[in-house]
């Protein structure tokens, strides 16, 4: 029997071994050209397929030893966001830098196929880095169009009411969107900061995959920061949130885009309200 146990020890670790592959991740900013490598180490935990470790690093171009610092950024100094091929899951985490220069973290996905995997991060002191690595978790999702219903200008997030004022941007230019939280049809008056900020907006472009995070400011807060060069000022989680937001969003690329907008309410639950996009 104790042979046995040790035998079977052996053979899933033989298992998780295997499994182990390296990525290298394809640079997915919109509208910036990628001063680093990233890379993924993608391992099965045994026993669970579903369950992968996550090791996330980035190099100087032509280098194999992972930078080792990076600049916190709304409360970390990594956001990985992680989407499935159908853009039905929609996952935000953040590992953690350990001193060699690899994040770290074991997810749980909710079920077999593909995902996207975006690593978002300063490292040094450069501008955003962001990588996106395809990683089939148990198997790889079968081929189908990416077609996004069409969602309208307003949509429900657990008690909340979420309106855009368009879903329609044009494309290659800055543009102004409001957006207001309601609860019970006025605007929500027990909402907090989200990592730092009013609220976390994540665009992803259908057929490139390409990326965009920016983050809507509150209304009372458009008076302090008019200088829109500058990063905005990272808010306490004991701070209140006007349900009243402005999103400055520029989509570089004309197509059609799933936007995930987080925010916290009432209990620090985070709600994802999440559109459909048309930038033309």
């Amino acid at each position: 029997m104790k042979w046995t146990l040790v035998l079977s020890a052996f053979l899933a670790m033989c298992a998780v071994t295997a499994r182990a592959e390296i990525i290298k991740g394809e640079p997915s900013l919109q509208g910036s050209t990628a001063q680093t490598e990233g890379f993924l180490k993608a391992s099965a935990v045994a026993g669970n397929p579903l369950n992968e470790h996550l090791d996330i690093w980035m190099t100087p171009p032509k280098s194999t030893l992972p930078i080792k610092r990076y600049q916190v950024e709304m409360t970390k100094k990594l956001h990985v966001v992680i989407v499935s091929d159908d853009f039905k899951t929609f996952l935000h985490i953040h590992p953690t830098l350990e001193p060699d220069g690899h994040f770290l973290i074991t997810q749980l996905f909710p079920a077999p196929g593909t995902y996207y995997v975006y690593a978002d991060g300063l490292p040094n002191d450069m501008n955003h880095q962001v990588f996106r690595f395809k990683l089939d978790v148990g198997h790889p999702s079968p081929p189908s169009p990416r077609n996004l219903p069409a969602t309208g200008m307003g949509v429900q997030a657990g008690p909340y009411e979420v309106d855009m004022s368009t879903v329609r941007i044009h494309a290659g230019r800055m543009e102004m969107v409001d957006i207001e939280v309601l609860e019970n049809g006025k605007p929500a008056k027990d909402l907090h900061p989200y990592l730092g900020a009013p609220a976390h907006a994540v665009f992803l472009n259908t057929k490139d995959l390409s990326y965009v995070h920016v983050h809507p400011m509150g209304a009372d807060m458009m008076s302090m920061q008019m200088d829109m060069t500058k990063p905005m000022p990272e808010l306490p989680d004991s701070a209140s949130v006007s349900g009243d937001m402005m999103l400055h969003i520029a989509l570089w690329e004309a197509g059609t885009y799933k936007l995930w907008l987080q925010f916290r309410g009432a209990g620090d639950k985070i709600y994802i309200a999440e559109f459909t996009i048309l930038a033309t």
